[in-house]
């Protein structure tokens, strides 16, 4: 099997795992599993992807784009960093790690006794961990709260970073997981 072909069974393994696309609300599985996906890949990832369809997932190949696209070198880097794209000085450029839109997400978190795994060192305003809290909030909280904070945290940023993470043309993997991360988002309004 090539390179390009375990990658695009990568990708074929995502919109499989991902698939609810109905008109009904995301559950708090899907954004779980959807924050799992952005994590640097790893064992674990593999794994449940597996579990999820018949396909093999190569995880030193997309931990060799994760790498490209999200942490660089290069220009087609895209943090996926709440803050790099609320935080800037202008709409166009990138702000820093641990902005103001960090401390604010932070808030939400320590609002509900809840924080980052002490073993993440990911900012608390990583994609991830956004879509983890979505999951936290879609389980024990109303469709109110979560609609809130998706307004007020990742759906004010996401498509900046999709943008972005588009321009870099990721591999088909990471096409698929933030295609169907956008589209979850969008449908998180919907009602319960």
């Amino acid at each position: 099997m090539t390179p390009a072909t375990r990658n695009n069974d990568s990708a074929v393994a995502v919109a499989d795992a991902f698939d609810d696309t109905g008109d009904g609300p995301p559950t708090a599985a899907r954004f779980a599993a959807l924050a799992a996906c952005w994590r640097q890949p790893d064992d674990d990832l593999q794994a449940a992807l597996a579990a999820e369809t018949d396909t093999t997932v190569d995880a030193q190949s997309l931990r060799a784009e994760y790498t490209r696209l999200f942490v660089g070198p290069g220009p087609s880097q895209s943090p996926p960093y709440e803050s790099v794209y609320r935080d800037g000085e202008r709409d166009a450029d990138l702000g820093p790690v641990y902005g103001s839109s960090t401390q604010a997400v932070a808030r939400w978190y320590s609002e509900y006794g809840l924080q980052p795994a002490a073993s993440e060192s990911a900012p608390p305003d990583h994609l991830a961990t956004e879509l983890e809290f979505a999951a936290y909030l879609r389980e024990h909280e109303g469709a109110e709260t979560l609609e809130q904070f998706l307004t007020e945290h990742p759906r004010n940023w996401v498509e900046s970073f999709a943008r972005r993470v588009r321009d870099a043309d990721p591999k088909p993997f990471y096409r698929t997981l933030l295609n169907v991360t956008v589209d979850t988002l969008a449908r998180a309004d919907t009602p319960l």
